[in-house]
């Protein structure tokens, strides 16, 4: 069977949440899978700043995937369609996607000047929005335009599916496929035992880990009001809290955790936190929103048991009681009981752990590319 071309129109300067599926799709695609033809996929962003080691080219070219930088004077800048329209022109793809906001309101302009693009199948991702500047805020707006435009739009959670409904999209237009994770070796006692004294934390101490961007729909906030309160409950405990991730929150987070500063720590952004997640006991999420969030997926790849909001796609990962403990967003009381209880109850933390280590093999990477590649097939 011919190769199917694709082109993948993203913004990032490093390996994102909407970059890690790509990743994973990738050279599972390249290969083509039982009863799918091979992709021939490259990968297009744009950039102002250009560096020897660029972070982003240097993941993507790991798994064969080819990472086309293109310049970018300033906001705005008009000078990067005619770039994109020539890059599309020279790979000729059958289908070129798009994977945020600004590759959206980019490809929606070259589709209405260039009548030979527009020929060109769209698909739209819908990863969800984060709260980061004005500038972001007002491309997020554009949505509201662009992807009632698109050929078909796939997001992550059916919470998103309904909000795009609301916006426009047909829903004969709208897929949902979850998020993937790849599953990886446990790392060995000595790695994680090394890991924690580097971080200085002791054998005895249990450690809560949270990994996200520290923007507000995070909700970091609740947890660290949480962890206080658990503080004052189980003075006994020699709990500490992790908090892994970057971003415009950090300073205001920070004042806020300055009473207890020694029992939480903030490790800022991590590339690759695997050997924290492993060296803690349990993971934490707070979000005010959330798609399908893949620091869920990795913590229950890593067998941990978890506390999370019940918001988004997330009771679309896990199970109250099943496979996680799932409480409202916005409530610490709450979500400190459940903190609580996992800290007192060591046999519902291993229970929990083995049910999300099982659950999190649904979201395998080869059960991703086949739902990606019919929709791919039935849009051509």
């Amino acid at each position: 069977m011919p190769a199917i071309r694709l082109l993948s129109l993203v913004e990032a300067l490093t390996v994102t949440g909407p970059i890690k599926p790509i990743i994973a799709f990738s050279p599972l695609a390249s290969a083509g899978l039982r009863g799918h033809p091979p992709f021939l996929q490259k990968l297009l962003t744009t950039r102002r700043r250009f560096f020897e080691n660029d972070p982003l080219k240097l993941a993507t070219e790991k798994v064969g995937l080819e990472c086309i930088l293109v310049p970018e004077r300033r906001l705005m800048d008009p000078s990067v369609l005619g770039h994109i329209a020539g890059v599309i022109r020279h790979f000729q793809p059958n289908i070129i996607e798009s994977h945020n906001c600004k590759s959206h309101f980019l490809l929606y302009l070259l589709r209405l000047l260039y009548s030979d693009i527009r020929a060109k199948s769209w698909i739209a991702f819908h990863h969800g929005y984060t709260k980061t500047s004005l500038r972001v805020s007002a491309y997020q707006q554009l949505d509201r335009l662009t992807l009632r435009h698109a050929d078909h739009v796939v997001t992550v959670c059916q919470p998103f599916a309904r909000q795009l409904a609301t916006r426009g999209v047909a829903h004969t237009s709208l897929t949902v496929i979850s998020n993937p994770v790849v599953p990886r070796p446990f790392p060995k006692s000595a790695d994680t035992s090394a890991c924690r004294a580097a971080l200085g934390i002791r054998p005895n101490e249990l450690v809560l880990l949270s990994v996200g961007r520290l923007s507000s729909e995070k909700g970091h906030i609740y947890l660290i009001r949480a962890f206080a309160q658990l503080l004052q409950e189980l003075p006994e405990y020699p709990l500490k809290l992790l908090i892994v991730g970057a971003g415009p929150e950090g300073e205001h987070l920070k004042r806020a955790a300055e009473p207890f500063r020694d029992r939480v720590l903030f490790l800022g952004h991590v590339s690759d936190p695997w050997n924290i997640y492993h060296s803690s006991d349990i993971f934490a999420l707070p979000s005010l929103s959330e798609g399908s969030p893949l620091v869920l997926l990795e913590a229950m790849s890593a067998k941990l048991p978890i506390v999370a909001t019940s918001v988004g796609g997330v009771p679309e990962s896990v199970t109250d009681r099943v496979s996680a403990l799932l409480v409202p967003p916005k409530d610490p009381v709450t979500f400190a009981s459940a903190l609580r209880e996992l800290l007192t109850d060591e046999s519902l933390r291993r229970t929990l752990a083995h049910a999300a280590l099982e659950r999190a093999k649904h979201h395998a990477p080869e059960s991703y590319a086949q739902e990606l590649m019919s929709v791919y097939e039935r849009l051509l």
